[in-house]
């Protein structure tokens, strides 16, 4: 970076993506950005579009507006760092501003791959065509997993999801309607689900059919004639929404997702029962720890 500190690339976005956790928690659209001059923070924001009524609120115009109000419009040597790339506004800001160095998450070609609405222009070709002299230097991908949960299609339908419930105290409706929604697809894929052994094998393979991981994901850890206890490490989009609005993952998969998960597999025996070990559940631990158990 300007500093020549690049280790600090990843210290400065996991401010930004706090930052759009924390547009997220208010229901704004997730972006977060810091700008950064000789290894410190001087300003960090993130988009209030949805809060605001104001379409021009991006995180970058945000950052940028509370960095001129303190060091005036002339930002040169500074970094801006985005847990997205700037849309072809931000990136203009950036260049009006005379930054020096922008550095992002995800791009927006990733982000339009993933169904978000974005103009496909990249922050380099604008840059390309200023027709004066100007150097901004581009770093891309820093933290570009952790930014990529942030504009996962899943992640944040469960993120408003969760949001309405905490305000309604309606969690028994979102359980009725995942134990709905499982239901309905196990009718629809039965014939086809080809599940082999015995029925808490069946079951154990139901789920991850069902939610679409892999066995390597959730590795058997324990079998016996009447309990499969095996731990799951999958990308969870649940544990995410979550992590993004300060949820315990104890309480929230236990009002939501063990009844649920429950009903499905007792399509096979209705003696099967599925539970978790909620001292062993991410992201207090590695994994998460799930039972299926057979009733005599």
């Amino acid at each position: 970076m300007v500093t020549n500190e690049k280790e600090n690339y990843e210290k400065f976005m996991k401010i930004a993506i706090e930052e759009a956790r924390i547009s997220l928690r208010e229901g704004n659209k997730g972006f977060g950005a810091v700008l950064v001059k000789n290894g410190k923070i001087v300003a960090r924001a993130h988009d209030e579009e949805i809060a605001k009524s104001d379409p021009t609120s991006h995180a970058e115009i945000n950052v940028i507006r509370r960095a001129s109000q303190k060091f005036g419009g002339n930002l040169q040597g500074f970094s801006l760092i985005s847990t997205h790339e700037p849309c072809p506004m931000c990136t203009t800001a950036a260049i009006w501003a005379n930054v020096s160095e922008i550095i992002y998450g995800t791009s927006i070609s990733e982000a339009r791959r993933l169904g978000r609405k974005r103009i496909k222009l990249s922050c380099k070709e604008i840059i390309k065509r200023v027709p004066w002299e100007i150097k901004i230097e581009i770093r891309k991908g820093v933290l570009k997993k952790e930014c990529l949960v942030l504009y996962h299609e899943t992640v944040r339908e469960l993120v408003k999801k969760f949001r309405a419930a905490t305000k309604a105290n309606s969690w028994k409706v979102l359980e009725n309607e995942l134990t709905e929604k499982r239901l309905k697809w196990f009718r629809k894929n039965k014939r086809y689900l080809n599940l082999k052994g015995d029925d808490l094998k069946k079951a154990y393979q139901l789920i991850l059919k069902k939610i679409g991981i892999k066995f390597k994901e959730a590795l058997v850890m324990k079998k016996t004639k009447t309990k499969l206890i095996f731990h799951s490490k999958n990308f969870c989009p649940l544990l995410e929404a979550c992590k993004i609005l300060n949820l315990d993952t104890r309480k929230i998969c236990k009002m939501i997702y063990e009844k649920p998960t429950e009903e499905l597999i007792k399509k096979i025996n209705p003696k099967l029962k599925f539970s978790r070990n909620y001292k062993r559940i991410r992201p207090y631990t590695s994994y998460c720890e799930e039972i299926i158990t057979l009733e005599k």
